[in-house]
């Protein structure tokens, strides 16, 4: 399995996210690469069997909050996903509310099936990534390979 590991990140957190999950990844023996979702190119997300998608969450506590600018336009940019599985990950320091629920819904009408999801805050959150790595490893497994 080649796993694709798209973020957007503005300071630096959600890229160091992703590529901790790369890096998890890879130590269980799982072909994994990260890219930017602004830029990745359609070869790479064609050749990729599985997705995990990341952003930064934008807004104050209770207004305007959600994905980060410009990740919904990225998506919108990607091939159609042909049913790839998919994972999507936020970074935040408060609350996601529904950020991980919007990014499944973009990924949804490109054609992912998006089976989990995981909220990473920037305090003490990197040492949850192993479980992550294992639970999206789990769910993609058991995820029906013609749905």
């Amino acid at each position: 399995m080649h796993v694709l590991i798209l973020y957007e990140s503005r300071r630096g957190f959600t890229l160091t996210v992703a590529q901790a999950i790369r890096d998890e990844l890879r130590t269980r023996d799982v072909s994994a690469e990260t890219a930017p979702v602004r830029s990745v190119d359609r070869g790479t997300v064609a050749a990729a069997d599985a997705l995990i998608v990341g952003c930064w969450v934008k807004g104050a506590i209770l207004f305007g909050v959600g994905p980060a600018e410009g990740v919904h336009e990225a998506i919108e940019g990607l091939p159609d996903l042909g049913g790839a599985v998919a994972a999507v990950f936020c970074t935040c320091d408060v609350a996601p509310r529904r950020t991980l629920q919007t990014l499944a819904g973009w990924l949804d009408r490109r054609g992912a099936r998006v089976v989990i999801g995981q909220t990473f805050k920037r305090k003490k959150s990197l040492r949850t990534v192993p479980a992550f790595a294992d639970a999206v490893l789990d769910a993609f497994a058991r995820a029906p390979a013609d749905a």
